[in-house]
């Protein structure tokens, strides 16, 4: 029995391995099955078919966190297997080595150079990170400008210098839904301050999937010399980024949540002439995956990180930003058909994103969500701020047009009992 086991494992582990290394093969099959679909319907399907979901579960909460994509999975198997033969050798060897390839591969993402990009844990370390190498630069009384709307994972390292550094918070109240970019502008300029030496900003508002004028900010910024910091946790896989255009100083994201990759994978963008006035202590020694300050990492979770931009990039950033927001705005429509919803989104192209939210009159977000997956499998995220007792809806790539008429029609019945 013990050797028909072990060979059973054997074989098991065989085809794993393969899979790691057969996996720019596989992500050149997807493309090309992807550019030849027989229409639209068909492409999407195909691309539906690389996840795991549980049957009939509909995923609107890509915003918490995204499904990685079986064939990632199947490589980072591979990859183990390969890791733990010789686990000193791979780790400061070969596999260590491909994590610079991933480092690459995210500045192209990005739009960033090799020197600005870091990999990092997710958007709240690399916040962390920022903000205890800019309290340096700050003296009490300064302040740090951002929104109400801030994800928490954002707030707290700003938080944390109010409490230790004193400076000051100050924060934009938003307003649900907002009317265009010009009112976003007028209310930053309203709020700067010849104490103001930060601006953090979400690119894409956690709360209502507005997407910021980071562009138009930054050039009210930095004429001023504010840093500005942004949270980009919501962007990347989701939305076309580029941090030069953007004219932000920093750029941090969530790469577990649009870009489907491993949990506990983000990326920290630092524009290059800002590199000698922030300088966080995980990265003192160098911007590499690896480095005397970072210690060791997660090989293979890295690894994984820059398989998944490779699935990215075969469907292209493109197509995955207009499938999202196309999908977002038939769900914001049909749902905007219910007389006891109220839309928090606003619905300029400019603004929209694939995250759309809305106020309910009757009932509360909480029963709503909790009925939503207990009688209808439904996954979708209440929002933070209880005063607007609404729930958030996110569509990715693995969402279909079936889904968002499924979702409707389950809230219709919902709010009617």
């Amino acid at each position: 029995m013990r050797r028909r086991g072990f060979i059973s494992n054997l074989a098991l582990a065989l085809p794993m391995a393969h899979a790691a290394d057969g996996f720019a093969a596989r992500i050149q099959e997807l493309s090309e099955s992807i550019n030849t679909a027989e229409n639209e319907k068909a492409l999407w399907e195909r691309i539906r078919q690389e996840f795991l979901f549980h049957t009939g579960l509909v995923h609107f909460n890509t915003g918490s966190l995204g499904a990685t994509p079986r064939r990632v999975l199947e490589a980072m198997s591979g990859w183990m297997y390969q890791l733990e033969g010789d686990p000193v050798s791979n780790v400061f060897g070969p596999l260590g080595y491909r994590m610079e390839q991933v480092r690459a591969k995210a500045a192209a993402l990005l739009g960033a150079t090799l020197e600005e990009m870091l990999i990092v844990e997710n958007t709240t370390s690399a916040m962390n990170s920022v903000a205890l190498s800019l309290a340096k630069h700050l003296k009490p009384g300064d302040e740090i400008l951002t929104t109400n709307h801030e994800h928490p994972g954002g707030a707290v390292c700003w938080e944390y210098l109010v409490k230790n550094h004193g400076v000051k918070l100050i924060q934009i109240s938003m307003p649900a839904p907002v009317k265009d970019q010009a009112q976003i502008i007028q209310l930053v300029k309203d709020h700067l301050t010849p104490r103001t030496r930060i601006c953090s900003f979400s690119h894409v508002d956690t709360i209502t999937g507005l997407q910021m004028p980071i562009r138009a900010i930054s050039e009210l910024t930095r004429p001023r010399e504010i840093f500005l910091v942004c949270d980009g946790a919501q962007a990347p896989g989701m939305l076309q980024v580029d941090v030069k255009k953007l004219g932000v100083d920093t750029y941090a994201s969530s790469s577990h949540k649009w870009l489907l990759a491993p949990k506990g994978s983000g990326l920290l963008y630092i524009r290059k002439e800002m590199q000698d006035q922030i300088q966080p202590l995980p990265f003192s020694t160098g911007y590499q995956a690896y480095t005397a300050a970072t210690g060791t990492r997660n090989v293979v979770n890295v690894l994984g990180h820059g398989m998944a931009i490779d699935f990215h990039m075969a469907i292209g950033s493109s197509r995955v930003e207009a499938r999202s927001k196309s999908l977002s705005i038939q769900l914001r429509n049909r749902l905007s058909e219910n007389p006891n919803l109220e839309l928090l989104t606003p619905t300029q192209p400019e603004l929209a994103t694939g995250l759309v939210s809305f106020k309910l009159k009757k009932s509360t977000a909480a029963e709503v969500f909790t009925r939503l997956q207990k009688e209808h499998n439904i996954l979708v995220k209440v929002v933070a701020k209880p005063e607007y007792n609404a729930i958030r809806f996110s569509t990715h790539v693995y969402n279909n047009e079936e889904e968002t008429e499924r979702t409707a029609k389950a809230i219709e019945r919902i709010l009617k009992s």
